[in-house]
């Protein structure tokens, strides 16, 4: 049975005839979907614990804003060119 809301009514479903009964929202909110995954089908995850902030260095920051030139120019005559075509 998994619970279903229709018309602001909660309802028990039966997911395999569609049997259905009235039921509270205390009642409906006990019942939960679990799924059990294979231990060969699980991924292995990463959990990130602590964000750290990092600032760049003056000579970052410079080689960053030349290289976001060179791209932007890049771009453009990409863009320009393909016009002419």
């Amino acid at each position: 049975m998994v619970p279903v809301k229709e018309n602001e009514k909660y309802y028990l479903k039966c997911t395999k005839c569609s049997y259905i009964i009235e039921s509270g929202i205390e009642t409906a909110k006990k019942y939960t979907v679990g799924y059990e995954v294979e231990e060969e089908k699980r991924i292995a995850t990463a959990k990130a614990v602590k964000g750290v902030k990092r600032t760049l260095t003056p000579e970052e920051r410079e080689l960053l804003q030349e290289y976001y030139e060179v791209f932007l120019e890049s771009f453009e005559a990409e863009e320009l060119g393909g016009e002419s075509e």
